[in-house]
């Protein structure tokens, strides 16, 4: 059983704001749709996850206090959960990029679909791999940062990086639906429906499990409270619960990929991140 800590106080944190919520939906969007695209072997949707990720890390480097002694965030990635993400976010960079290019240099790569990536020469294949791997580091990392603050109990625990990455996934679904494919001629389409409709279960699932965390003994309530009770109760049960998980569960099985099914994928995307953020309270440990 997970022991805590005498709570003297709390207090409601101010260090990350608006910005680290857009990054943190761009990386978890590019990632979660990287990871479908590369199975897929959808190489234009591999590009587009690439962009979004690194409109993300833009977004997460402005967000710095002093950005030109932003080459020391990768001092230390044996410590500093910051060093592994920017070190992590680099190599998906680099790896992604260099597999795009291989894969648009053979005949017909735009149009290639087919998981490229477990056929052809090896060295394409455990290219693909990486990139792969660090495309799933990208979308549970800013989970893992978070999870490790101790001083933070809505964000310390370990249903956060679930929750990243199942929320990265379903963004990456939301995106790929907007992409230039012939949707219903595609035999895998009702897989990829069910495997949608399957993540938004078990987020649902995670969510009301984190929920329940926070409210035993030796947990501080505010979060809860702000999120049940409190400023951000309409965002938390109308946009993220009813909108974003509810609605989208309900409907999803039931009609074809549109845009409205996209819209309250981004929404559940947007909401997940933004009321982590803004309902974390810092306790006082001793």
């Amino acid at each position: 059983m997970e022991t805590r800590d005498f709570i003297l106080g709390t207090w409601q944190q101010q260090e990350w704001k608006w910005m680290v919520v857009v990054a943190l939906f761009f990386t978890g969007i590019g990632s979660g749709l990287f990871l479908l695209a590369l199975t897929a072997g959808f190489v234009l949707g591999m590009v587009v996850g690439l962009i979004f990720v690194l409109a993300g890390s833009l977004f997460l480097f402005l967000d710095l206090t002093r950005p030109q002694a932003a080459w020391r965030l990768i001092a230390k990635p044996q410590k500093s959960w910051i060093s592994r993400g920017v070190v992590g976010i680099s190599c998906f960079a680099i790896l992604s990029f260099v597999y795009i290019l291989s894969l648009i240099s053979k005949q017909n790569g735009w149009s290639s679909l087919g998981a490229p990536w477990v056929s052809g020469p090896s060295w394409m294949m455990a290219l693909g791999f990486l990139a792969g791997i660090a495309a799933l580091f990208v979308a549970t990392y800013p989970g893992s940062l978070l999870g490790n603050m101790r001083a933070i109990s809505l964000w310390n625990s370990t249903y956060i990086p679930a929750l990243f990455l199942s929320s990265a996934m379903l963004g990456g679904f939301g995106v790929l639906y907007l992409l230039p494919l012939d949707w219903q001629g595609l035999p895998w389409l009702p897989f990829i429906k069910n495997i949608g409709l399957a993540l938004v279960v078990f987020e649902l699932i995670l969510l009301l499990a984190a929920l329940t965390w926070l409210t035993l003994p030796g947990a501080t309530r505010d979060s809860v409270s702000r999120l049940s009770q409190g400023s951000l109760r309409f965002q938390f049960f109308i946009g993220l619960m009813c909108l974003g998980l509810i609605l989208l569960l309900a409907i999803l099985g039931l009609v074809s990929i549109g845009v409205g099914i996209v819209l309250l994928y981004l929404i559940e995307v947007f909401l997940l991140r933004y009321l982590i953020i803004r309902a974390a309270t810092h306790v006082s440990l001793h």
